[in-house]
């Protein structure tokens, strides 16, 4: 057995005095699955910046800052993805969402977040940039040090490919239901 250094008994101390306290912030502002990832995030932040944590009672407010920043930030990622779904949905030329649309959004989103990870790597970063990050395309050339015709013809074919990998999607899904 490796002995804990001083710094790992005062961080599991830290976690066992405020861990449940943390999460349960959490899991108030956000979904339950997500609010353990932002938790165990908070104590993340908690762990590398450990000197910064006040060892009194100011370490719960420390934290709940901490957790204050990590939820806002999933809620942003979370709107942008969002976002981004409705876009692309939207680029199918579907009608107007129906009543069942609110059902099977989850299945959907989850098909369309597949169908980003399918596109090749140049595209999917330059996407996720401009869509989930929010950064304007010429940021994002910035970021990746191309012409903002560069990062316009990616997000063109990331487009592209994304409603046809949607296309190819919804038709097989049509077939399997009227099978």
């Amino acid at each position: 057995m490796v002995a804990r250094t001083e710094s790992e008994t005062a961080f599991a101390r830290l976690y066992e005095e405020y861990g449940g306290r943390v999460l349960a912030y959490c899991v108030r502002r956000l979904p339950r699955d997500d609010a353990r990832d932002a938790a165990a995030e908070v104590f993340a932040v908690a762990w590398r910046k450990f000197d910064d944590v006040p060892s009194d009672e100011g370490a719960i407010r420390w934290l709940y800052g901490v957790a204050r920043n990590v939820v806002k930030n999933h809620r942003r990622s979370r709107r942008r993805s969002d976002n981004l779904v409705t876009k692309l949905v939207s680029l199918r030329g579907d009608g107007g969402p129906g009543p069942e649309a609110h059902v099977i959004e989850r299945d959907e989103h989850k098909v369309v977040r597949e169908a980003i990870q399918r596109l090749r790597p140049k595209y999917r970063e330059v996407l996720q940039l401009v869509e989930w990050e929010g950064l304007s395309r010429n940021d994002a050339a910035d970021v990746l040090h191309l012409s903002r015709a560069a990062i316009d013809q990616r997000m063109h074919r990331a487009y592209l490919q994304l409603e046809q990998d949607l296309s190819a999607a919804s038709t097989t899904q049509t077939e399997r239901g009227g099978a």
